[in-house]
């Protein structure tokens, strides 16, 4: 399975019950989709016109549970949901399905609908003309690579063996059984469950995973939030499709997508184009028309590409009506793949899929019990936690979104080393104490890895992390033992990443 995190789910779950767990992944945790999605925990408003609401349902349930157990990176926040003459959804169709969602979320959380002022009054940026008026509903931000960080660090405290830049070079079954080939031995294994969101393929699954999936790039752009300085998440119609784009509050940043077209070729050298700046630009500028969504304004950009489970052969090549629902599929080796679905319903597709093991497990030994899934019971992090009055100290109150009680300890190693305390910069809430923490204790193996997915520098510093660079990558590679000649590798490596992913010129460092 790879560590993105469908697998990082899968680990936790088979961990929790007892089952013995390896982890293998080709690049880093969240190397893939789960660092590049819209950072989003939600119902999916949209996917009730596509008769979803199955789906719609089960993502309710999930984000009600993460409330739970990821409280420090699952926070609520209410969206504003425009309507403009014009639009393909009047004010009165959003009610209606909001309507449908409150009921589907159990009435957990209730929209409510304001005129044209009241939207105004909200979200002053909103343009003025053909302003009819707005909902606003309830859905979630996360911070995707480190939910999907966290899920595994569970796992492995529950006993899982993650290892990363791993490459899988195949699979299969002989007269002993299953096996996996990786780090240039032969792995045996009960059960293989594959996780490998858009690189799974007929080469993992052999004919059964000959096109099985359809892949769609999501490109988001990053802006000030002093240029772009909405109050709470926003969602912008986009005219003639069946789709939807948001601008999202993400501290002294602001991030606006995604877009959604067809996409071919290997899922780790998807990149950010001119054509699809443009395209969010003008989306986006239709409804906050004083906003300065300009290339030069912007601080960086990313782009990922989803797997979708591909309903048949033909079409027109558009992503944007495929389901989102996920499948459970298993090839005639008995090689289990879970494909396709959502960041917010990872837990869900993870029990169905430890479920199969574990009944597979009792029919060959009737006599191994297997316990069921208590994943919705259990905090990602064990401990309380952090306090109203502990977010009063700043060093706290900027490690806790991330690490949430383990924000404890890391604040008093950094008491204690006084250096570890500062900000790598300064207008975002990144300490050096986690800088640390991610090299000893979170698996890093490059520079990219750290700022990237650990501290996300590469997407929220307008310099991309240059300005620490260096001595970060001097202290990563003293902690494995390396001379100067590999720092400049890790250097040039994270440079070519960061050009690769935004299209723009490598930073200078």
């Amino acid at each position: 399975m790879g560590a993105g995190i469908t697998g990082a789910g899968i680990a936790r779950d088979a961990a929790i019950r007892g089952l013995r767990t390896l982890v293998l992944e080709a690049r880093d945790v969240a190397f893939g989709t789960s660092s590049r999605s819209s950072r989003l925990i939600h119902g999916g408003v949209r996917y009730l016109e596509q008769g979803e609401v199955g789906l719609v349902y089960e993502a309710l349930r999930e984000r009600t549970r993460l409330y739970r157990t990821a409280p420090h990176l699952v926070q609520p926040a209410s969206f504003l949901f425009p309507a403009y003459a014009g639009d393909r959804l009047p004010l009165w169709k959003l009610r209606v399905g909001l309507a449908l969602y409150d009921a589907l979320s159990l009435y957990q959380s209730r929209h409510r609908t304001v005129a044209a002022a009241g939207a105004r009054a909200l979200e002053p940026l909103l343009a003025s003309e053909g302003l009819r008026g707005a909902v606003v509903y309830e859905d979630a931000v996360t911070d995707d690579a480190r939910l999907t960080l966290t899920t595994l660090q569970s796992a492995r405290r529950h006993g899982a063996e993650v290892l990363t830049h791993a490459p899988v070079s195949a699979l299969g079954r002989d007269d002993a059984g299953l096996w996996v080939g990786a780090l240039g031995s032969t792995i045996r294994a009960r059960k293989v469950v594959v996780a490998a969101g858009p690189w799974t393929s007929e080469r993992l699954l052999g004919e059964t995973g000959r096109h099985l999936l359809s892949l769609s790039r999501g490109v988001h752009v990053v802006m000030r939030a002093s240029d772009v300085p909405i109050r709470q998440p926003l969602v912008v119609q986009v005219r003639g499709e069946r789709r939807i784009v948001f601008v999202v509050p993400w501290g002294s940043r602001t991030y606006l997508g995604t877009t959604d077209t067809a996409y071919e070729g290997d899922p780790g050298e998807s990149g950010v184009e001119a054509r699809d700046y443009d395209e969010l630009f003008a989306l986006i500028g239709r409804v906050l028309p004083s906003a300065p969504l300009r290339r030069e304004r912007v601080v960086s950009a990313w782009s990922g590409v989803r797997p979708l489970v591909r309903a048949g052969k033909g079409g027109d090549g558009s992503t944007v009506e495929i389901s989102r629902r996920h499948q459970l599929i298993e090839n005639a080796d008995g090689i289990l793949a879970l494909v396709g679905g959502k960041l917010t319903t990872y837990r869900a597709m993870a029990k169905e899929a430890v479920d199969h093991v574990a009944r597979g497990i009792r029919e060959a030994d009737p006599s191994r019990e297997i316990p069921r899934c208590t994943t919705h019971l259990l905090p990602l992090v064990p401990g309380a936690p952090i306090g109203d009055d502990e977010r009063g100290d700043p060093l706290i109150a900027d490690l806790a979104a991330r690490h949430g009680p383990a924000a404890r300890e890391l604040a008093a190693r950094a008491a204690a080393e006084p250096g570890l305390a500062e900000r790598l910069v300064d207008d975002l809430p990144y300490r050096w104490v986690e800088v640390d923490q991610a090299i000893r204790f979170e698996g890093v193996h490059h520079l990219d890895d750290l700022l990237r997915r650990r501290l996300p520098l590469a997407l929220t510093d307008p310099r991309r992390g240059a300005g620490v660079a260096r001595a970060i990558a001097e202290r990563l590679v003293d902690a494995r033992g390396g001379d100067a000649a590999e720092v400049e590798r890790e250097i040039e490596r994270y440079r070519a990443e960061v050009a690769r992913e935004t299209g723009d010129e490598p930073p200078a460092i």
